[in-house]
């Protein structure tokens, strides 16, 4: 619905400005105007969230850097980064916004220039760079959630890491699908987290925990209990949830060998 909603917004923008050329000069600034106008009118309902670090060497995949060393590890970390990017940015139908949130607030020069090649075709899609705030992932997350959900038009929101190189805008456009009829929409991983979660109304929070959404307090983050303890969460808050296929992230060295394949897929070496 919104998608052709936005298409009719584009075709009445191309139309006007084919008038524009065939009219006066002061007729063509006057609907060259209007048409800009238009297109910052048209709001995206949809706005998904990726979730980023700087690339630092020590700062990145430090369970994966126990085997094969920070720089590899940290290089690893890069390539589901841009290819995750890549799959959600790239092949986006317009049907969504983009926002990353990065850490630290220091680097955000560096990280616009590490993604700059891969966002120059994002072929007119709106994306954003905001800060992580919080003192841990859940706060974070929570944090994020609230500023996207709060801004007008903004009706579903959906956020994600990078380290499942399986995601790719065709899953994201049916999580988005799945919020037209649910609060909820998670995505499990095998080792017991989540890959995905996203929201299409704002979930109670935690007053004792400074006002943060309840699915994200008293999780044991980066633990396999982390999928079980959130959907415990949506069960007490009494939200419709829906769940998607479950995949497989990188977190290990069994993990790379295991998902290899998905990192060469673009054609990328693969030697660790």
């Amino acid at each position: 619905m919104h998608s052709s909603l936005h298409n009719c917004y584009v075709c009445l923008i191309y139309t006007f400005l084919y008038f524009c050329f065939l009219a006066s000069w002061e007729s063509n600034i006057i609907l060259s105007i209007l048409c800009v106008l238009c297109v910052f009118a048209v709001k995206m309902e949809n706005v998904l969230i990726v979730f980023i670090k700087y690339p630092e060497p020590g700062k990145v995949k430090t369970r994966l850097a126990k085997d094969i060393g920070n720089e590899k590890a940290c290089a690893i970390y890069k390539l589901l980064a841009e290819g995750v990017i890549k799959n959600v940015a790239q092949e986006n139908l317009k049907t969504y916004d983009v926002h990353i949130f990065f850490t630290p607030a220091d680097k955000e020069n560096e990280i616009k220039n590490w993604l700059k090649s891969i966002l120059d075709y994002n072929q007119g899609i709106k994306t954003q760079f905001r800060t992580q705030e919080g003192r841990n992932l859940g706060e974070k997350m929570s944090n994020a959630f609230k500023e996207i959900l709060q801004e007008k038009g903004c009706k579903k929101c959906i956020i994600i890491g990078t380290d499942c190189p399986e995601i790719d805008a065709t899953l994201i456009e049916n999580a988005f699908g799945v919020l037209k009829e649910k609060d909820i929409v998670i995505g499990p991983c095998k080792d017991g987290g989540y890959y995905l979660l996203g929201m299409s109304i704002p979930v109670p929070v935690s007053i004792k925990q400074g006002f943060i959404s309840d699915l994200f307090v008293d999780i044991d983050w980066s633990t396999d209990r982390v999928f079980k303890q959130t959907m415990e969460k949506v069960r007490k808050n009494n939200l419709s949830c829906g769940i998607l296929k479950t995949l497989m992230d990188i977190d290990t060295i069994e993990d790379l060998y295991r998902e290899r394949g998905h990192l060469l897929k673009d054609g990328n070496t693969f030697m660790y």
